[in-house]
C-alpha cells in the first residue's frame, strides 16, 4: 500500500514538474518574443523619422511665397554745408522699379523631427524672408533734375534701389506674406515627405 502511494505521490511530483518547466519555457519565449518586437518597432519608428530628416536635409531652403510689386522712388537731395544747405545745388529724380520678395524657410536642416505614437511631428524654423530682388531691366526714369554743381551718380541711384527693398521688405509683411508662406510650406512638405512616413501621420509645428 505504501509503494502504491510512493508511486502516485511520485507521480504527481513529476507532472507538477514538467507543468512549471513548460510555463517557465512558455514565459522565457514570451520575453524573448515581445523584446524582439519591440526592437522591430522602435528601429521601424527610427528609420521613418531618419528618412524624413534625411528628405529636409536634401531639401535645405524651402522659398513657398513671393510678393511682386512695382514701385516708384523719388530722391532729393543738394549740397551742404554743416546742416546749410547750398543754394543751386539741389538734384532729384524718380525712377520706377519692379522687384520681388521671397519668403520661406533658410534652414530646414534645424528642423526637430521627432515621434509620438503614430504621429511623426516636424517642427519647422520659422519663415523668413529669404531675399528681396530688383529686376534692373525693368528701370525706368520717370523723372529728373541734374545739377551741374551736383549731378545724378551711381551712387544716388543704389541708394535708391536700397530705399526702395526697405520699402517691398515692409508691404510685404502688411500683406501678411509670412502666414502665406507658412500655409504654403505645410502643404508642399507633405508632398515631398508622402511615402516616407509608413502608416505614421506627419503633424507640422513651428519653433
Amino acid at each position: 500500500m505504501k509503494d502504491i502511494l510512493k508511486g502516485v505521490v511520485t507521480k504527481i511530483l513529476s507532472i507538477i514538474v514538467i507543468i512549471g518547466l513548460i510555463v517557465c519555457g512558455g514565459y522565457v519565449a514570451y520575453k524573448h518574443l515581445k523584446a524582439k518586437v519591440g526592437i522591430e518597432i522602435k528601429h521601424e519608428t527610427s528609420s521613418d523619422v531618419e528618412i524624413i530628416k534625411e528628405k529636409l536635409e536634401n531639401i535645405a531652403e524651402l522659398n513657398t511665397g513671393s510678393y511682386l510689386c512695382t514701385d516708384v522712388i523719388t530722391q532729393a537731395d543738394s549740397k551742404k554745408y554743416k546742416d546749410w544747405k547750398i543754394p543751386f545745388t539741389e538734384k532729384s529724380f524718380i525712377v520706377q522699379y519692379d522687384g520681388t520678395v521671397k519668403v520661406g524657410i533658410k534652414d530646414l536642416t534645424k528642423t526637430q523631427v521627432s515621434q509620438k505614437g503614430e504621429t511623426i511631428i516636424v517642427r519647422l524654423p520659422e519663415v523668413e524672408i529669404t531675399g528681396i530682388e530688383i529686376d534692373n531691366d525693368s528701370f525706368e526714369k520717370l523723372d529728373e533734375s541734374n545739377n551741374i554743381f551736383n549731378p545724378i551718380t551711381v551712387e544716388d541711384l543704389n541708394k535708391a534701389q536700397k530705399n526702395l527693398k526697405e520699402e517691398m521688405y515692409q508691404r510685404a509683411l502688411e500683406k501678411g506674406i509670412l502666414d502665406m508662406a507658412k500655409s504654403n510650406a505645410e502643404e508642399v512638405l507633405k508632398g515631398k515627405l508622402s511615402g516616407a512616413n509608413g502608416d505614421y501621420d506627419i503633424k507640422f509645428e513651428w519653433q
